[in-house]
């Protein structure tokens, strides 16, 4: 199922370039992730540092974060009828630009009312949602050895099987060494003139 986008993308300067008028519509790029045939997207690895109760918010950094601005949208859809869903829930989590999480430190415990480079936001009507972020670096997964960048998602809506699920990029030197990289779950990147921007769609089952 191809998108097609005729909607001109409007954004404000910021100190990054990274601070966005409105709520623009972000063009669609290669999704591998939603196929023709609208086949369930592939589920991938929680991960150790999930945390429940993120806020609700599509931007998960400040726009004075390290590293490279970025902006991931696309639409939750339903596998049996390829139509988009709304209200589904798209949590997300991520490491920073130093290749960590906001719990990741043994010794040093985040504030439990404190979530960095984490947020849940809900689909719009049209199935769509959309975040702000930075590119997360690489880092070592322990006994897997390097992680190729990813960001992690869980998607929930109501009458549908809930998907644990991880998006990783085009171009990353560990996509070919990580075990758990699945090519269904590689996105584009397109370079914008302050940031980049790719398109991650979501197909979920219905419950049985």
């Amino acid at each position: 199922m191809k998108q097609k986008t005729n909607m001109k993308q409007k954004t404000k300067a910021s100190r990054r370039g990274f601070i966005f008028s409105g709520v623009a519509a972000i063009p669609f790029l290669k999704s591998r992730a939603l196929a023709d045939s609208c086949n369930p997207t592939e589920t991938n690895a929680e991960g150790p540092f999930y945390r429940k109760g993120a806020p609700w918010k599509a931007k998960l950094c400040g726009a004075d974060e390290p590293g490279e601005p970025l902006v991931i949208s696309g639409r939750v859809i339903d596998a049996a009828t390829c139509k988009p869903l709304k209200g589904a829930t798209v949590d997300v989590w991520q490491a920073n630009a130093a290749g960590h999480y906001d719990n990741d430190n043994p010794n040093s415990q985040p504030d439990p009312d404190k979530f960095h480079l984490r947020g849940q936001m809900k689909t719009d009507k049209d199935g769509r949602y959309r975040f702000e972020t930075i590119l997360p670096a690489n880092y070592s997964g322990g006994g897997i050895g390097m992680r190729a960048k990813h960001i992690h998602y869980i998607v929930s809506c109501p009458g549908y099987v809930p998907l644990t699920t991880q998006c990783y990029f085009e171009g990353d030197k560990y996509n070919e060494t990580d075990r758990l990289v699945r090519r269904s779950l590689i996105i584009g990147l397109a370079e914008k003139k302050k940031f980049k921007e790719g398109t991650f769609d979501i197909v979920l089952a219905k419950a049985k």
